[in-house]
């Protein structure tokens, strides 16, 4: 059978680092839980259990979701890696179900699960489409919440849509739990660490699509994630997400579209 390592990025989580870290340890198909600690704080990585496959590698500085990401990524021996969220709790057939997922079809790079919050709701990164200046304008304006009355008010998030239990490609899953090949991973490059935080998981499938793979969605698998409980303790999340957002549209989007997000994004 197949199995993963398991790369956690943690800055001041608390408590809730270690009940994820509790459920990874008791799910299937893990060969190793590797946390990667941005200089924090808090005493989260103290709470930590006592296990042979819980590995820890503490940075000096906050290097950066992306950065830690790509750190943890080259120190694991698996041949699938999965990126959870320090905040993000999964059940035990989580990892292997999704696992099983990549035997659905040819040519699958990345896997992603139906992400919920505390409250059962569909987490709006669940399904999302790439961002495009209108889309971007849409979701990042708050026009997207009415795409329920509209289709016309669509942005790059499709919660507002029935989820169909059947496994589906979409262009982008959430960066709560990002499941990908090792060799996938390495061909495109890795996270792009420009991303401090933010937009770099939107990239990263943008990326493994232009290099000719599926990205699909399994929602019978489900998660739950926190969202938000690193950036709580960080003032500066506000304006990482309008430089990710900017750096996007350098990256992937026309100049005209570029210039345009550059001016909007201080008023989103």
């Amino acid at each position: 059978m197949n199995s993963c390592a398991v790369i956690i990025v943690n800055y001041n989580t608390g408590k809730l680092l270690s009940q994820v870290i509790k459920r990874v340890l008791k799910a299937k198909g893990v060969d190793e839980i590797i946390i990667v600690d941005n200089n924090s704080t808090d005493n989260s990585m103290e709470l930590l259990p006592d296990n042979p496959k819980v590995i820890k590698y503490f940075r000096k500085t906050n290097a950066g979701f992306a950065s830690s990401c790509n750190y943890g990524a080259k120190r694991a021996q698996s041949d699938f890696l999965l990126f959870l969220n320090p905040d993000c709790l999964v059940q035990e057939d989580s990892i292997v179900n999704t696992l099983n997922s990549f035997k659905y079809k040819q040519n699958i790079g990345m896997v992603g699960v139906w992400v919920k919050n505390p409250d059962g709701t569909e987490q709006r990164a669940t399904r999302r489409r790439l961002p495009t200046l209108w889309r971007a304008i849409k979701t990042y304006s708050k026009l997207e919440n009415f795409a329920k009355f509209c289709s016309c008010f669509t942005g790059v998030n499709l919660n507002h849509l029935p989820i169909s239990k059947k496994i589906q490609q979409v262009e982008a899953v959430s960066g709560a739990y990002v499941f990908i090949k090792t060799a996938v991973f390495n061909e495109v490059g890795g996270f792009d660490e420009d991303f401090f935080m933010h937009f770099e998981d939107l990239d990263l499938c943008k990326r493994t699509s232009d290099a000719g793979y599926n990205i699909l969605l399994n929602p019978q698998i489900e998660v739950v994630h926190h969202q938000g409980t690193s950036s709580q303790s960080n003032s500066h999340v506000s304006e990482y997400k309008k430089q990710s957002l900017q750096r996007y549209f350098h990256k992937h989007c026309s100049v005209f579209s570029y210039h345009v997000i550059k001016i909007t994004s201080h008023f989103l």
